[in-house]
């Protein structure tokens, strides 16, 4: 069964146009229309500013779904000349004046040069109206979550993704300065406390992991463990465990950098831009002990990068099964 639609845009150059413009009306008024609107575009312009060949753009809504060959037929011209539109109709008609988006570069037509089988300028002023609406709804949403009365999910929730997409550059920004601005705050807070690190080593399925996380039920944490980028997906939380390190991952001195208890103010490298961090505690978990990740870690001055430095940094727990079944007996872990 072939495939019927109820809205269809035909688009043809005067020059090649199969019938008589004059003949157009009297063609598509015999057809189960709910109505019809068209325009002969003949002041648009090529990047280098020649003129394009006039040509016609022709919106057709039918009352119920046609196929696209009964449209073709209908002004005997190759289906290739006609565009099946799938999206809202008002789009259709506000392209018909170049009033998109995507069409806001071009020559800019009057509604009045379009004819049309309802009134067409009254109908694309309340177009531009109910954008005009949308538009404002948007930027107030963007505002509270500028001054952070409303969290980014109900920012999605009430503007849409689309909308978020078409201000992605500008909500990047408040979040980037919302996190700037929150790092400052944090700084202020946790001045002259001592960030804590745990260092959970054991073999591997042990439970680390499941451990680290029952240690955090209470607090807001993220878990990292991309050797490839491991603050890719951290935002601001306080709490965070390193799964699985390995010495490859990381550059030895770059990782005494990241668990110095005193220094807070402190950048971690991610991909697209390096992160603001917030860290209260770090959990590690790895399957080496302290010594054995010194050791097989590439240390290029080990009279500066000592093994020592990481001791002073760490409170080192071996995970064990006999470590898990005690935790679980004293009810500090549960099954």
């Amino acid at each position: 069964m072939k495939k019927r639609f109820r809205q269809f845009m035909y688009t043809q150059d005067l020059d090649h146009l199969p019938f008589n413009i004059k003949s157009l009306q009297s063609l598509i008024k015999t057809e189960p229309l709910e109505e019809w609107a068209y325009i002969i575009h003949d002041k648009d312009k090529n990047e280098d500013n020649t003129p394009i060949r006039k040509h016609l753009h022709l919106v057709l809504k039918y009352k119920n779904p046609q196929t696209l060959h009964h449209i073709s037929n209908l002004l005997t011209d190759k289906d290739q000349y006609f565009e099946i539109w799938n999206g809202r109709i008002n789009n259709a008609y506000s392209y018909l004046i170049h009033a998109t988006n995507e069409a806001r570069e071009k020559y800019q037509y009057s509604p009045s040069e379009v004819t049309a089988s309802f009134n067409f300028e009254k109908r694309i002023s309340k177009i531009k109206d109910s954008i005009s609406n949308s538009n404002n709804k948007v930027q107030t949403y963007i505002q509270r979550y500028a001054e952070e009365e409303i969290s980014y999910k109900q920012l999605i929730d009430q503007i849409g993704l689309i909308n978020i997409a078409k201000n992605k550059r500008l909500i990047d920004t408040i979040q980037n300065l919302l996190i700037s601005k929150h790092h400052q705050e944090w700084l202020h807070n946790f001045e002259g406390k001592k960030m804590i690190c745990l260092w959970l080593w054991g073999d591997a399925g042990v439970g680390k992991t499941t451990y680290a996380k029952k240690l955090l039920s209470q607090e807001n944490y993220i878990v990292l463990g991309s050797s490839n980028d491991y603050f890719q997906n951290y935002t601001d939380e306080s709490f965070a465990i390193i799964n699985d390190l390995r010495p490859e991952d990381w550059k030895y001195a770059d990782l005494l950098r990241l668990l110095d208890p005193y220094e807070h103010n402190k950048m971690a490298p991610s991909r697209y831009h390096d992160k603001e961090l917030n860290l209260e505690m770090i959990i590690i978990t790895t399957p080496y002990s302290p010594q054995s990740f010194y050791h097989n870690s590439r240390i290029f001055n080990p009279k500066i990068d000592s093994f020592e430095q990481l001791k002073r940094r760490i409170f080192p727990i071996h995970i064990t099964p006999e470590f898990i079944r005690k935790e679980k007996s004293y009810g500090y872990f549960a099954n």
